[in-house]
């Protein structure tokens, strides 16, 4: 029993040991007997919710995504059919896979099981952005839930992620959908918070394109007042407003509004907009999420040396990690525990910035630290321009719709405001773009539900799949693959068009399949089949995969081998009288 896991040789010492129960010759079927602590038991194969699932605010299946690629050979199927089947499994719950495999926090990553086999997860955001550059490449077309239009006609207010999604969905069901868009192009965030060196501009094109194939009309330059969401009531059966949190947040800092002084928000519309602002060479950056990472390497980009000041440590960051290597990595300085007092005014612009530096307290009921001044630490950060990014708002004051005094709006039930009226995305408070578009998604769902009648089908919860349901010692060490990034010497050289991040190639692609260990869910490794000593395991030809192996009861004696076996944690033992 040399070099084999603890957990592995129960499971050979089980088999071995095992003893035929008595056989009812009455019935011609053996009896569950007792058998340790899972006396009058037999296996279930339960379905789960993998982790990465579990922690993905759009609701994705990742786990499908991958095993479909990772059973490539096994299924038979020739790569490209296996690419082709991952791209519509993706887009079940999100339009944007290629965007958001660029610019998602990926908190599937982080929830991964494979986080306790080698330390790092599944390169998902990578995995998720090849597929969606393949279904772009190769025109892939969303498939539709219903081939008969619906009479029921649905207006969307506001072209950003959520809105988007919203339409997606609801176009797949057949609606004829118009979204209202205040903008020149839509896209919202995506296009007007995002630069096109972390999101290239075809690629937010393309997928919006595909949208759009389904049926989905467009309006631009087209906002949306209390009287024209009115008029859209009067013509529309349903309405969803997802316009977003476009408003930054101001601090009462003397000469904020001088020229040269800009929100995150406004400053990075200029720049995806095509304006370029008049920074200098000098910008002081206040803040520490996306917003103000996002904005420092914009402005590094139009030549200027950058400093981020936050008023606390990295650790305390809302940003991605990833984003902040990025920033240090093309020489954007960032001083930690430095908080903005004031403004130095000269000739009616910014000159420096008065600053304060600050000591971490105790931690709140979040877990989050404290901060407060230290006494007689101020001092100046000069500079020729300042952006502060200190979170945003939505713009809904105009809506007519009851909103908080900060803007947000809370629905009253499942999405809904009012009869006929739903919401969802950054109006409900700022988030991921990925709760954005689950948002529209789940929305979108209610809206179908309420227009035909009937209740939106409640799946209930399902349990997430913990590491300690599975058997780690069978899957191989497989170390991650890392995304590649253009040479450091032309990336602030050579404009905004320039995506500074090329992600994975096609074979490190197909890697990082095999990398999933398909929590919770059958993917065929047959262990069951092979350990079980009643040859009580069989499998459903061409079943998708997840619904594959099942239990000849007539021949199970409630053993629980197959549970031992079972590497990913499918298999239970339920509790069983005579079969």
């Amino acid at each position: 029993m040399e070099n084999v896991s603890e957990k592995s040789q129960k499971i050979l010492e089980t088999s071995l040991n095992w003893q035929y129960p008595p056989f009812s010759e009455e019935t011609g079927l053996a009896r569950v007997v007792a058998f340790g602590d899972h006396s009058h038991r037999c296996p279930v194969y339960v379905r789960q919710t993998p982790p990465c699932t579990g922690a993905c605010p759009a609701g994705n299946d990742i786990r499908a995504w991958l095993t479909t690629v990772e059973q490539t050979e096994l299924k038979k199927r020739s790569r490209q059919e296996s690419y082709e089947l991952a791209w519509h499994e993706a887009s079940k719950t999100t339009p944007f896979p290629a965007s958001c495999g660029r610019i998602c926090p990926f908190p599937c990553e982080t929830a991964c099981n494979r986080n306790k086999k080698e330390g790092q997860g599944v390169n998902i955001a990578a995995f998720e952005r090849w597929i969606g550059d393949y279904g772009i490449a190769r025109g892939l077309a969303h498939t539709k839930l219903r081939t008969e239009p619906m009479a029921e006609k649905v207006a969307v207010i506001g072209a950003g992620p959520a809105g988007l999604s919203c339409a997606f969905q609801l176009a797949r069901r057949g609606y004829p959908v118009t979204i209202f868009e205040a903008l020149t192009r839509p896209g919202g965030m995506l296009r007007y918070g995002i630069p096109a060196f972390r999101l290239p501009r075809a690629v937010l094109d393309a997928e919006i394109a595909a949208i759009v194939e389904l049926g989905v009309e467009i309006e631009r330059n087209q906002p949306v007042d209390s009287s024209g969401l009115q008029d859209i009531r009067k013509r529309f059966d349903a309405v969803f407003v997802g316009v977003g949190a476009h408003q930054g947040i101001e601090l009462d800092l003397q000469g904020q509004h001088a020229a040269n002084v800009f929100s995150g928000v406004s400053f990075l519309r200029r720049v995806n907009t095509g304006e370029i602002p008049d920074i200098g060479d000098r910008v002081i950056v206040a803040g520490g999420g996306n917003t103000a990472i996002t904005a420092a390497r914009a402005a590094r980009r139009l030549g200027a040396a950058v400093t981020i000041i936050y008023r606390r440590t990295r650790a305390e960051m809302p940003t991605l990690d990833r984003e902040i290597e990025h920033s240090l990595l093309e020489d954007i300085t960032i001083r930690y525990l430095v908080a903005p007092l004031g403004i130095r005014i000269e000739n009616d612009r910014a000159t420096a910035v008065h600053c304060v530096k600050m000591e971490l307290g105790g931690a709140d009921e979040r877990g989050r630290r404290s901060v407060a001044p230290v006494p007689g630490s101020e001092f100046e950060l000069p500079c020729t321009a300042l952006i502060t990014a200190f979170g945003q708002r939505p713009e809904t004051a105009g809506l007519g719709i009851a909103a908080n005094p900060h803007g947000w709006l809370r629905p009253k039930d499942k999405w809904s405001l009012d009869e006929g009226l739903y919401a969802g995305g950054d109006v409900f408070g700022l988030a991921l773009v990925t709760t954005a578009i689950g948002h529209g998604r789940m929305a979108a769902e209610q809206i179908d539900a309420d227009l035909c009648n009937r209740r939106v089908r409640d799946l209930g919860t399902r349990e997430v799949v913990s590491h300690e349901a599975l058997r780690l010692e069978y899957y191989p060490d497989l170390q991650r693959n890392e995304n590649s990034s253009v040479p450091l010497a032309d990336r602030c050289s050579k404009g905004f068009d320039l995506e500074a991040d090329l992600g994975i190639t096609e074979e490190q692609f197909m890697a990082e399949a095999q990398r999933c260990m398909s929590c919770g869910l059958c993917f065929e490794c047959r262990q069951c089949l092979i350990f079980c000593p009643q040859q009580a395991i069989k499998e459903f030809p061409d079943n998708p995969t997840g619904e594959v192996m099942y239990t000849d009861y007539t021949r199970c004696v409630g053993c629980h081998i197959c549970s031992l076996a079972c590497p990913c944690g499918s298999i239970r033992m339920g509790m069983s009288n005579e079969l």
